[in-house]
């Protein structure tokens, strides 16, 4: 019996890719990358906004459990007034220390001491850097110098006007200090009176939440500023007007009114600022900055925390600094 005879199959010859073929495929590659990569970074870029917004709730519960301590708020900055030198002492950062699980850092240094004596001392306290003052948006940088040592992203709101680091005036007072000189004409004074304009933080004066007239959840309480690289001052940890804001200018805003600040470092597009008049002494302000596309991260004084976009309506941004202005703001903002 014969056995069927089958015939070899042939091998089919493998085809290589063209050049062509390969620059298609490169191309399509490309196209692909580009974009799903806006969409990457657009993922990452919300991740860490979130996580700044967190650290901003966690440093406005530190506010708040220092409040229930102590019976009122801490000051913004805290000076030695009617003396000839040496009159930094700290800022609401360094009152605060404890309430953000810092307190080794606070035990580290005598706050009740000039910064510059501390620093002649040898005292390196404020030259610590801490995750919980700095927003993850911003690119890491170094201290500002040896004297007003290391930076954070957040500001406690000072009102409208400027910081006057020296010993204030008859028309900065209120009852006690506040180191504010508002604003006393248009279109920076939101109130009739130039002192209404005051936020929610001052030089010497700690406020009680009783002061709050406006309602807690109606008034700024901290926001975000810009780190520049360099010797620029702005959010010197323990420098008072250093990390405390004005609601002069709108958020991000580079075209209106630059900020003012000690060794000034200029980014005009991005944080425009000039000197201060009168060097450390006067003449502080600075808006909220970030670099979140399209607005800043906020939180009020009853510690709920929200993103507030560039184009709020200026003067809602501007009744959000008074605790006492008795505007009327709407539900949500």
């Amino acid at each position: 019996m014969s056995m069927p005879h089958f015939a070899p199959s042939a091998r089919r010859a493998r085809r290589a890719f063209t050049l062509v073929e390969l620059l298609v495929v490169i191309a399509i590659i490309g196209i692909l990358i580009a974009l799903l990569l806006p969409a990457v970074q657009a993922a990452r870029e919300s991740a860490r906004r979130s996580s700044c917004l967190n650290n901003l709730r966690q440093v406005s519960l530190a506010m708040m459990n220092y409040e229930s301590s102590n019976k009122r708020l801490p000051v913004g900055a805290a000076q030695r007034f009617n003396v000839t030198s040496d009159p930094t002492l700290h800022s609401w950062v360094s009152q605060i220390l404890q309430y953000v699980e810092e307190a080794n850092a606070y035990g580290m240094a005598d706050w009740t001491q000039p910064l510059a004596q501390r620093e002649d001392d040898g005292n390196r306290a404020h030259h610590i850097k801490f995750e919980t003052f700095s927003c993850p948006s911003l690119e890491p940088v170094e201290i500002v110098n040896d004297f007003y040592g290391a930076r954070g992203s957040y500001a406690v709101n000072a009102g409208i006007g400027q910081v006057f680091m020296q010993n204030p005036d008859p028309k900065q007072r209120t009852s006690e200090a506040s180191g504010v000189q508002p604003w006393p004409i248009p279109p920076y004074a939101s109130t009739t009176s130039s002192l209404g304009a005051i936020g929610l933080f001052m030089v010497n004066h700690g406020r009680k939440l009783s002061e709050v007239t406006d309602g807690t959840s109606k008034t700024a309480m901290l926001t975000e500023v810009i780190n520049v690289p360099g010797e620029d001052t702005r959010g010197a940890l323990h420098f008072g007007a250093a990390v405390m804001y004005m609601h002069n200018v709108l958020p991000n805003d580079t075209a209106s009114l630059p900020d003012r600040t000690r060794w000034c470092v200029s980014v005009e597009n991005e944080a425009p600022c000039r000197q201060t008049l009168n060097q450390w002494q006067g003449g502080w302000y600075q808006a909220a900055r970030s670099k979140h596309p399209g607005g800043v991260n906020l939180v009020m004084g009853d510690s709920s925390a929200r993103f507030l976009t560039d184009s709020v309506n200026f003067e809602v941004w501007q009744a959000m600094c008074t605790p006492q202005g008795e505007e009327v703001l709407a539900e949500g903002l």
